[in-house]
This record gives structure tokens, C-alpha cells and sequence, in this order.
């Protein structure tokens, strides 16, 4: 199972790292709705969970995976409500959570469109769903290769995203293009490096946003409303 076991220093801090990128991400669609219960499927060592906690996104906060939080859990999710699912239908009645989401999930499914229904079903206010967008112009063999190895079974264009939450009989809110920040970018490169990747990417996001997600890989996020 990919994701699996414990993780090393360096893994630990790159997810940190990415789990506050996801929350800004969730933060600039929820904006200032008010949730109480809060619900992560796919929740790995739960620092993304527990940056949401951090920043009082909710007050409850329960996460689920496939592969057991507990024999890698982030240090910062220790107090954290982290259950082991079989990766079938979620353990929950109906309108259980106020806000549930997967971030960077639904990538690895087989089949992405029941997932969604079911994290649906399970939400009373507010699904957010997040995926890499590694399909562009540059995609290449070796590149999905290098994806299919850490169990990314789907590639997503941001256009595809929509198509795959239209066709899943779901009700988008707000969906958003959004680039890592200056921290991802710098990780494991010289300041300067990241600087200038940061620059090179929100650039063209910002003057050309239907090219840059053909050139570079973003990450595309969908607010929904399943109440």
C-alpha cells in the first residue's frame, strides 16, 4: 500500500510543509462560512487535520485512511480523532460532518466518482476536494510513470476536475487554480531557485491562467455545497 509505515524526518516536514499550503487552499474557498464538525478522509499522518485544527477550521475534527494514521502519525495530530477505514463506504450516517474533504485523494481512486458521492453523502454543509493537475503539455512517459509509482491511478487537467465533480451529480460552489507556496518551492533547492519558480509560476497564473495549467503542474480545488 502506498503511504504505508513510518516516514523519515524529511518526509515529515515536506508533508507539514504541504499540509499548510492545503489549508490556505481550503481557507480561500471556505472563507468565513462557520463549521463545527470536520471530517478528513484520507487524512495519511494527519498534518493536514491538524493544521485545520491550528487554525480553528471547526471545532470536532475526525480523520480517516486506508493505511493506519497511527503508525505514522504527524506528533502535532497526537490528540487528534484518527481511525483506520477499509476504504469502502465511509463510517458515517448521513450529513454526519459539517465539512468534509480530501485533499489529493481522489487521484488515487479507482473509482473517483463513487468516492465522491460518498464523501457527499456524509457532508450536511460543505465538500472540498483537491487534486494535483499533472496532465499539461509536458506530461511525458516517464512523468506518469513517476505518478503511477506513488499511486496516482487518475491524472487531472483543471477542466477534467469539473467534468469529473459535474458527472458526479455534485453542486460546485467555487473551484480555484492555486500554486504551492514559497516554502514547497524552496524545499530541498537554493532560496533563489524557489524564488524564481514561484515567480516564473503565479506569473503565468496570474497574466495567462487557461495556459499556465498547461505548462505546469497546480493544484485544483473545488468548494461544493451538499446541503
Amino acid at each position: 500500500m502506498h503511504y504505508d509505515g513510518a516516514y523519515s524526518g524529511s518526509e515529515l516536514e515536506w508533508r507539514r510543509l504541504g499540509a499548510s499550503d492545503k489549508i490556505d487552499n481550503l481557507q480561500a474557498l471556505l472563507a468565513l462560512q462557520k463549521v463545527n464538525s470536520v471530517l478528513e478522509v484520507g487524512c495519511g499522518t494527519g498534518a493536514v487535520l491538524a493544521e485545520a485544527a491550528r487554525r480553528r477550521i471547526g471545532t470536532q475534527h475526525v480523520g480517516i485512511d486506508m493505511a493506519d494514521p497511527w503508525k505514522h502519525v504527524d506528533d502535532r495530530a497526537a490528540d487528534l480523532d484518527l481511525r483506520h477505514y477499509d476504504g469502502g463506504r465511509l463510517p458515517f450516517d448521513d450529513s454526519s460532518f459539517d465539512l468534509v474533504y480530501a485533499s489529493h485523494v481522489v487521484e488515487h481512486v479507482p473509482d473517483p466518482r463513487g468516492f465522491l458521492q460518498e464523501l457527499a453523502r456524509v457532508s450536511g454543509k460543505y465538500l472540498y476536494v483537491e487534486v494535483p493537475c499533472e496532465v499539461n503539455m509536458r506530461t511525458g512517459h516517464d512523468s506518469i510513470q513517476r505518478s503511477l509509482q506513488i499511486g496516482h491511478i487518475n491524472g487531472y487537467t483543471p477542466d477534467y476536475f469539473m467534468v469529473l465533480l459535474q458527472t458526479a451529480g455534485l453542486k460546485v460552489f467555487e473551484m480555484r487554480v492555486f500554486d504551492h507556496s514559497f516554502a514547497v518551492h524552496s524545499f530541498g533547492r537554493p532560496q533563489w531557485k524557489g524564488k524564481l519558480l514561484q515567480l516564473v509560476r503565479r506569473s503565468m497564473l496570474k497574466f495567462a491562467p487557461r495556459l499556465a495549467p498547461k505548462l505546469f503542474c497546480y493544484h485544483c480545488g473545488a468548494l461544493i455545497d451538499c446541503s
